[in-house]
């Protein structure tokens, strides 16, 4: 097999390992991840967290110690797929269908992290005096928000001896031939749920309290704001937004799994899934619904998830984002800075000062988590080229 041949090839071995959380087979994806790196020479370590969840650190030394290290940083697991009569080849094969690989985990991140390592090993073949230390780190738990991987990781002596001051983490798809997405920050979750209480009592009660009813009316206030925040999709892009969406409502008296339709339930529950744009603060919109919360005593909120919180950056345009830029242009295609509407682990390492971006670099259409999720041969390619040519500007030579 040829380079291009071993990468599709290592690639399909890698979505064929279910690292489907919760019950990732990460042992797995570690084992051939290891037999690679070893294969090709390359550093190796595991770190095991107190999770019980490993972290893959794959190393090409450079000769300089003094520089930070870039990180190229992909997570191992997958989300479910619900779905899998719907797809046009059983997820987990890796299947090759009209030049596209097909199969959850392509978009992300095993694809993602499928031409980190093989730009990576292109540029070790290619004989290159590198400067600066580069590691490629497969993390766990990503899909799970990282509480139990990157968050852990970073607190680690193993992570403060990688000297980390450069990052590539996932983006996003393009959807454009002609362009590229360098994701420069991301919305903060913040994720709440509801409880309201009133009386239990019969349905015929004009008088009693209805938790649901308070619980209704506030969420009225929630929907009119999401509402207004879609208004502005039309000329600002959904990363520079609020969203507030409803996940989930519980409410109702019920016996052998039957609702009984003559009660009031004496309790109403509602979580809400919050993503808030690096121009507001957590606290802005925490404050927003405690004031709301002001007009319904009866319900309470609590935070089921959230992140530190850390101020919008002044400018994106680092040296890393040059670098990673002018490796795009190179390769004729337009670099885009975006914010995204989603969360990743890139936040835990912005947290720590460290400079990061997110780069998916793909040109067919964004379909992370989607039915038929699959990623073009061709894209595959040209991906490993770019980021071999943004390597070379990032680490072989010395900063000024």
């Amino acid at each position: 097999m040829n380079t291009h041949e071993r990468m599709i090839h290592f690639l399909q071995n890698y979505i064929r390992i279910e690292t489907t959380y919760p019950d990732a087979d990460y042992a797995g994806a570690v084992a051939l991840l290891k037999e690679q790196a070893l294969l090709d020479g390359f550093g190796y370590q595991e770190v095991h967290l107190s999770s019980g969840f490993p972290v893959v650190i794959i190393t090409y030394q450079g000769s300089d110690e003094s520089l930070p290290s870039l990180v190229l940083n992909h997570h191992m697991d997958v989300v479910p797929v619900p779905n899998p009569e719907e797809w046009l080849r059983p997820p987990f094969e890796g299947a090759v269908v009209d030049g596209m690989i097909i199969g959850r985990g392509t978009q992300d991140m095993k694809g993602v992290g499928v031409v980190h390592y093989f730009a990576l090993k292109a540029l070790k073949d290619s004989g290159v005096k590198l400067m600066r230390t580069i590691h490629l780190i497969a993390v766990p738990d990503e899909e799970r928000g990282g509480f139990e991987g990157t968050k852990l990781f970073i607190e680690t002596e193993s992570f403060a001896q990688l000297n980390v001051g450069f990052i590539i983490d996932e983006g996003s798809a393009s959807g454009d031939p002609s362009s590229l997405l360098i994701k420069i920050d991301e919305r903060k979750p913040l994720q709440v749920k509801l409880t309201a209480r009133g009386d239990l009592a019969h349905g015929s009660k004009l008088a009693a309290r209805n938790a649901i009813h308070d619980l209704n009316q506030l969420l009225q206030h929630v929907v009119a704001h999401h509402a207004e925040q879609q208004k502005l999709l039309s000329h600002t892009d959904p990363g520079h937004l609020l969203s507030m969406n409803i996940t989930s409502l519980y409410a109702g008296a019920y016996k052998n799994s039957k609702v009984a339709l003559n009660v009031v339930s004496d309790s109403a529950i509602a979580t809400i899934d919050i993503r808030i744009p690096p121009t507001l603060d957590i606290q802005q919109i925490l404050s927003w619904l405690e004031d709301k919360l002001q007009l319904f005593p009866s319900i309470t909120l609590h935070i089921e998830a959230t992140v530190d919180e850390r101020p919008a950056r002044a400018d994106h345009e680092t040296m890393l984002y040059a670098a990673l830029a002018k490796a795009i242009k190179i390769h004729n295609k337009n670099p885009k800075p975006f914010v995204t509407e989603g969360a990743s682990d890139l936040r835990f390492y912005l947290q720590r000062g460290i400079d990061g971006v997110g780069f998916s670099p793909f040109t067919n259409e964004d379909n992370i988590h989607g039915t038929n999720e699959a990623i073009s041969i061709v894209d595959m390619i040209e991906a490993k080229a770019i980021l071999l040519d943004f390597l070379k500007f990032m680490c072989t030579e010395k900063e000024d």
